[in-house]
């Protein structure tokens, strides 16, 4: 499958879009743009030539047309068609890519800290369909319908409207078997009711959910994008913060009561995540708390 290969924040840039309809008989006329062009079928077919590839987009599939590469309708519409548009560049570099299977152990690249963002590369289908359909033209809908909005501060949110877009092209890109996400939910829940063991294992936990360990990290890895073990360390520290947060225990007990084997190891676990010691993050916190 083509896909749209890119890094993000920056975050893509909407530029404008509107919706348009070709009678009987009539075709796309052609053209060489320099930035991407999302088209969504939403009655009839759109016959549509990218350089040397041909497709026939129907109701409820989509097509991304690329910069610089000349596009045509290649054949006449055999009935009338009616289409949305959306115009847009991406901030960052971008390539485009062939890929045959993509998981969210794909997309995370980096978890936020204090001092640095989520980072993500995007893999989107230049060609499909949107499985939930009527959802996709809601999704249309709120941001073509500001085109005629006289008040700036509702321009904006087309920004907002238009990444939403985004993302939902790429969760349905990444649409998982049910059984992994039975398995990975089954794995999740298991962490949370065990995370406090300090002796925790995978092993363990494949005895007592019945699965080899290797299927369970190849299902929370397609899931969620972290293995079992990554998962763990996540939830201890999302439990150390809250801890932090609230002030009553000392760094020993709250590292105890999180999972850790020792306090020097819950530190650089927290430390290499956050990219402060929990000390300083307590403090952190306790600023924040009283300046409000």
């Amino acid at each position: 499958m083509m896909m749209i290969k890119t890094v993000i924040p920056p975050l893509p840039i909407f530029i404008k879009g509107g919706r348009a309809i070709f009678r009987k008989g009539e075709a796309h006329f052609k053209r060489r743009f320099h930035i991407f062009n999302l088209i969504f079928v939403t009655k009839g077919t759109l016959y549509m030539k990218e350089e040397e590839n041909t497709y026939s987009v129907t109701e409820g599939e989509y097509i991304v047309l690329a910069p610089h590469l000349e596009h045509v309708g290649n054949k006449k519409c055999t009935e009338e068609t009616e289409y949305s548009w959306i115009h847009f560049t991406l901030s960052s570099n971008y390539k485009l890519v062939e890929e045959t299977e993509v998981d969210w152990s794909n997309i995370i690249k980096r978890e936020n800290t204090f001092i640095h963002s989520d980072l993500y590369e995007l893999f989107i289908p230049r060609n499909g369909d949107f499985q939930k359909v009527e959802h996709a033209k809601d999704l249309f809908n709120n941001l073509l319908q500001l085109n005629d909005s006289n008040d700036p501060a509702e321009r904006m949110k087309q920004q907002t409207y238009f990444f939403e877009i985004i993302v939902q092209l790429q969760k349905e890109a990444l649409e998982l078997p049910t059984s992994a996400q039975t398995v990975s939910n089954r794995c999740i829940q298991y962490i949370k009711d065990n995370y406090r063991k300090n002796t925790f294992n995978i092993k363990t936990m494949s005895k007592d959910l019945l699965y080899h360990p290797d299927y369970l990290t190849r299902s929370m890895k397609k899931s969620i994008g972290m293995t079992p073990i990554q998962y763990v360390n996540h939830y201890r520290l999302s439990q150390a913060k809250k801890s932090l947060q609230e002030g009553s225990l000392d760094l020993k007990s709250i590292s105890k009561e999180s999972g850790f084997s020792d306090i020097s190891y819950f530190s650089r676990v927290f430390k290499k995540k956050e990219g402060m010691t929990p000390g300083q993050y307590r403090r952190l916190s306790s600023n924040r708390y009283h300046l409000k």
